[in-house]
This record gives C-alpha cells, structure tokens and sequence, in this order.
C-alpha cells in the first residue's frame, strides 16, 4: 500500500490500524477459538486477551485501513470517533467492567496501550482536521485529498 499520496490521518490510520490488525490475528496464536467470551489467562505481550478481545482487535484494525481509503474528513472522523471508544474503554477497564475482553484487573497493560492508543488516534484526528481548518483560513492548499 502506497501511502506517499496520504494525509497525515490517512497514513496514522493505516498504521495504527495494521498495528490492532495484527494484534487480533497474532492473538488468536495463543488464545485459540475457544472460551470466547470468557475471562482468561491469555496474555500477548502482558495483555490481558480472549478471542473476543483479538476480533475487536481485528475488526478496528481493519475498518481504519479500509477507512483510509476514503478520503481525509471520513478518516479524521474514524479516528475521532475511535480514539474517543478508546478512552470509554480506559473508564470502563479501571471500574471493572470490561470482563468480556477478559480485562480482569484495574491496573492491566491494557488500559495503558488504550489511553495511549485512544489519545494517539483522537490527536492524530484532532490535529488533521485542525491543519486542514489552519490552512483553508490562510488559502493554502490543503496537504490532503
């Protein structure tokens, strides 16, 4: 994929999606099919994983490359929009409350890489659509399709 002709959103999307994309194909290596929704003891890399966790992990991966591919305000928005899931997912993580992902503990690997994942994202969408608004106002050419 050539991303020479990218946005500053579309590459950051292309990237952080190939990192979760990988991320859920690599974990089903350890975790298997099985106990799908189940807390586990499955870990990749010190996160906390179960299948469940490895598919929400692959589809994000995958929706942000395919989204990519559509221009740079629906990227800008899908980073948004997904950074902004992200920090709910920190919240809920830290109360508990994300057992289905078999994240069974207030301090995991996996609230650290959701706040940095989810602020990575909102900024990466933030910051674009803040350099494309800087550079409408001025009458420069935009530096994304």
């Amino acid at each position: 994929m050539d991303l020479s002709n990218k946005g500053f959103a579309q590459a950051g999307a292309v990237a952080v999606g190939a990192g979760y994309a990988l991320g859920g194909v690599v974990g089903f290596f350890v975790t298997g099919f099985g106990d799908f929704v189940q807390n586990t003891n499955y870990e990749l890399l010190t996160l906390e994983i179960n299948p469940f966790h490895n598919v929400f992990h692959l589809f994000v991966g995958v929706y942000l490359i395919i989204i990519a591919q559509f221009g740079r305000p629906a990227t800008e928005g899908a980073l948004i929009g997904g950074g902004a899931v992200y920090l709910v997912a920190v919240f809920l993580g830290l109360t508990e409350n994300l057992d289905i992902l078999s994240m069974q503990n207030v301090v995991t690997s996996d609230n650290i890489l959701h706040i940095f994942s989810g602020s990575a994202a909102l900024g990466i969408g933030l910051l674009s659509v803040s350099r494309n608004k800087r550079s409408e106002r001025l009458g420069e050419p935009l530096q994304q399709r």
